[in-house]
């Protein structure tokens, strides 16, 4: 049993790296800065994090079962399924995000959008401050 233990957790760990959450792997984030951004730059549907949460309260009440039992390892347990629930949660914090923010820069209107260039030409040529 105690040679079994460290396979184990390790190969929790490495679940835990693989399965950091749909957002994570497969959205595409907004680029970095406020200005507007063209359709199709970033993801805007909030599939992924959605499939996230959903693993993530999954993973939650098999930590939920776990608390529950009457079993030893418990301590053991709970901490090994930590990993992975943190990693699918921290993925649909970041996916919810990630969308919000690509739906309201790719709202901005035309005008903004100009406006946003404008300025952007006029601290083009001033010197920096910092």
């Amino acid at each position: 049993m105690r040679k079994v233990l460290p396979a184990r957790i390790c190969l929790v760990l490495a679940s835990a790296v693989l399965m950091s959450g749909c957002s994570a792997l497969f959205m595409n984030r907004p680029p970095l800065g406020d200005g507007p951004l063209p359709e199709g730059t970033c993801a805007t549907s909030a599939l992924a994090p959605v499939l996230d949460a959903a693993m993530g309260a999954f993973m939650i009440s098999g930590m939920i079962g776990i608390a529950t039992d009457d079993d030893e390892d418990d301590d053991v347990a709970l901490v090994i399924a930590a990993l992975p629930t943190a990693a699918w949660g921290a993925s649909a914090y970041k996916g919810f995000n990630w969308t919000d923010e690509c739906r309201r820069r790719q709202s901005l209107s035309e005008e903004s959008i100009a406006d946003h260039l404008r300025a952007l030409a006029r601290n083009a040529g001033a010197p920096d401050d910092s």
